[in-house]
């Protein structure tokens, strides 16, 4: 399913959009836009899907999803929190203050998602309190605050393995990732990856394992089992057909490596989330 384009437009007398929900459900949009996206989650819990990844989150929960990324939030019963938009033109920009370093870093990191810890999400929940009572050039001050807070954050995490923003699509490397990304439900081996990036399979093991943290055949069933997953929610395919679909070729192999990532069957999956 490919993912909707969204505009965004800015929230009257701002340069940048927020939203505060209260006692609100999301219910699952694959979509992307040219804003930056901070979302910041004070009560409840779901499942974000962000570029590659599908995992579920429960509050204290945060993320920060750059330009062009594609991504999608589902709640399980309602959320408390915020969604902030803005633009990126507006924090980076040649000739931006030195003490921005850090708030750029991270800006930087955004384009394959970013995920961050509780502590630091707690530790925003009063700035964003703030941030929500105060008017003018005090809320841009106080999302500073908050995106400073976030920039400090040494266990965030990387969410997406893919690159989604074409200036970073010129990484040979990462155009064979896209590729088998995009391609699914083709079986690549080892010798074929290699290839196309022009290495051989032992430095393509070793690279990918130093720059993506897993093997490569454990990225293969990473992907698979979250393709599987958003079929499973956007979809009301068989669970057959799902599993062909992902790229496995034996449905008891793929029910067993779903529960085994998931802790369930993929039908609990479907139900537990299409009841949400």
């Amino acid at each position: 399913m490919n993912p909707v384009r969204e505009i965004i437009y800015p929230t009257p007398g701002y340069s940048f959009c927020i939203q505060y929900f209260d006692d609100r459900r999301l219910h699952f949009n694959w979509h992307y836009h040219e804003d930056i996206e901070l979302v910041l989650i004070k009560n409840g819990e779901g499942q974000a899907h962000i570029g590659d990844l599908v995992k579920h989150y429960k509050a204290p929960a945060g993320f920060l999803l750059g330009p062009s990324l594609p991504h999608g939030l589902l709640s399980i019963g309602s959320l408390q929190g915020w969604i902030i938009q803005f633009q990126e033109k507006h924090i980076k920009y040649p000739n931006a203050p030195s003490e921005f370093i850090n708030i750029l870093n991270v800006i930087g990191e955004s384009k394959k998602g970013l995920s961050f810890s509780s502590p630091a999400i707690v530790d925003c929940l009063p700035l964003m309190e703030n941030l929500n009572s105060s008017n003018g050039l005090d809320k841009w001050l106080w999302l500073l605050k908050v995106l400073n807070v976030l920039s400090q954050d040494k266990n965030r995490e990387l969410c997406s393995l893919l690159p989604h923003n074409q200036e970073v699509l010129t990484d040979r490397f990462e155009q064979a990732i896209t590729q088998i990304f995009n391609e699914i439900d083709k079986t690549y081996n080892l010798e074929e990856v290699s290839r196309k990036v022009g290495m051989k399979v032992s430095s393509f093991c070793k690279t990918f394992k130093k720059r993506y943290g897993l093997s490569f055949i454990e990225y293969i069933h990473s992907i698979r089992i979250n393709n599987a997953k958003k079929l499973l929610i956007q979809t009301k395919f068989y669970i057959d057909d799902i599993c062909y679909e992902s790229g496995f070729n034996n449905v008891s192999f793929f029910n067993r490596k779903f529960k085994e990532v998931t802790g369930l069957t993929p039908s609990e999956y479907r139900k537990r989330y299409r009841e949400a």
